[in-house]
Formats: structure tokens, sequence, C-alpha cells
């Protein structure tokens, strides 16, 4: 359930929202970039796909939770009200 939220994406955006740091945005694309890769590549993957909207619900609100600390000054405007504008 979790192989989506302990990605590079989220742990820099938990330390972003934990710590109160600025995160650099060029690091923080890269790791969006290979996040998007993981999810698509796991969808495709699995067969159940209860399994995967179960994963995906998961992640979705995790990442609503963490975007909606993290203000856009410390994202350099990555994040519009919980939502990527990437």
């Amino acid at each position: 359930m979790k192989r989506f939220t302990d990605t590079k994406f989220f742990l820099a955006l938990q330390e972003t929202s934990q710590k109160g740091i600025d995160v650099n945005t060029h690091l923080l694309k890269n790791c969006y970039d290979e996040f998007v890769r993981l999810l698509f590549s796991q969808s495709a993957a699995l067969t159940c796909k209860a399994a995967l909207l179960n994963t995906l619900n998961y992640t979705h609100v995790e990442l609503v939770s963490l975007t909606d600390e993290v203000s856009g000054k410390k994202c350099g405007g990555l994040f519009e009200k919980g939502r990527l504008l990437y």
C-alpha cells in the first residue's frame, strides 16, 4: 500500500512540511517524474484493479494531506490549494 508514499517525492514533501524548510524545486520536479514513472509502471503490472484503486486512493489522501501543509512559498509555487501545478 505504501509503495508510492515511500518514494523520494513523498520524502521531500514530508521533510518540507515537517521541518518547514524550502525545497529545491529542480530536485522536486525530478522526484515527481520518478514518482510518475513508478506509478505508471506499477499500474500496468498489477492485475488486481481493486488493489490498484486502493493504493491510488491511499496515495491521493497522503498527497493531499502533505500539499495542504506545504505552502506555495516553500515549494516555489508548485502547489496551489492541495494540487500540483507541474
